[in-house]
């Protein structure tokens, strides 16, 4: 891809001079620059180590990595790496990625254009994996993600200006279009990529995504939380109907002093009434006395 139209680019004004103190390093970086960062120093390690290209060997995504579940890491890791033998295979997608990255994650804001960019790799790996399950080939390389942040990029803004190698103007449906037909050539192999070791599913693979998640207005973020709140929904609390039972409620309210002493003439009364005056014992005898003297009194 060449430089777009800059009219619309504006540099992050985040970090430099006023990066406040405390920040680690890159907290305050765009994801797209987390991204490029990573592939980059990812390329420059395996470039240092000691045993040839043992950490490229061992992110790479293999044709039979889907009979290793153990090893599915790799449907992930292979976009995070590029060829060894050269530059050209990590410039020209961390470019892409540079100059229309930014605008998409804008629109997307920075966790959701994460979540887009890793589906699209691992969707892209899968669908070569499939299309490679018997042969002995290998897959690494950006690309996948790159050419889905670039068919979004030309979803969203069909008519921005952008320009082929910084020369030709074109319209960004119509570079989407050149992505697509010039990716289906080289699957036939045809045109002018055509017998160049690409994996031309993957970048199909990459564009068709990008076509399904504008389609479709997918939003990862919503997604998992609605199955957060599926999964997690707390324990509605059922308000509890209090129903009014008089009986309770004359239990619960404290007793008069006459009412008391009611009670208490009525529990002599009854043993008055098995065993007699005799039966009772001198408590009783003034309980039965008091009441009949507060009677007394009432009546006058």
């Amino acid at each position: 891809m060449g430089i777009y139209d800059r009219d619309y680019y504006r540099e992050s004004q985040r970090g430099g001079s006023n990066r406040r103190r405390g920040r680690s390093f890159g907290s305050d970086w765009a994801m797209v620059t987390k991204i490029i960062f990573i592939n980059i120093v990812l390329f420059l390690a395996n470039g240092l180590l000691v045993d040839g290209n043992a950490l490229t060997d061992l992110l790479t995504l293999r044709a039979d990595t889907i009979f290793y579940p153990l090893e599915y890491w790799r449907f992930l890791t292979y976009g995070f790496v590029h060829d060894p033998t050269g530059i050209y295979h990590i410039l020209f997608n961390m470019l892409a990625l540079f100059f229309l990255g930014p605008e998409v994650e804008r629109r997307l804001g920075s966790k959701e254009f994460l979540r887009f960019y890793l589906a699209t790799i691992i969707f892209g790996g899968i669908i070569w994996g499939v299309l490679n399950i018997h042969t002995r080939s290998f897959c690494l390389g950006a690309s996948g993600g790159v050419v889905g942040v670039c068919l979004l990029f030309a979803f969203m803004f069909p008519r921005r200006i952008l320009y082929i190698y910084g020369i030709l103007p074109l319209p960004a449906y119509a570079v989407g279009a050149l992505i697509v037909l010039s990716d289906i050539l080289g699957a036939l192999n045809a045109g002018p990529f055509a017998g160049q070791r690409i994996a031309f599913a993957v970048h199909l693979a990459g564009a068709y995504f990008a076509f399904i998640y504008n389609s479709y207005q997918w939003n990862f973020g919503r997604t998992l939380n609605r199955l957060h709140g599926w999964f997690f929904k707390p324990r509605s609390k059922k308000p509890k109907v209090k129903i009014y039972n008089p009986e309770e409620e004359e239990k619960k309210r404290p007793k008069t002093e006459d009412e008391k002493l009611a009670e208490q003439v009525d529990e002599v009364l009854k043993k008055y009434s098995r065993v007699g005056e005799h039966g009772l014992t001198e408590q009783e005898r003034g309980i039965l006395k008091k009441a009949s003297e507060i009677y007394k009194n009432k009546m006058r």
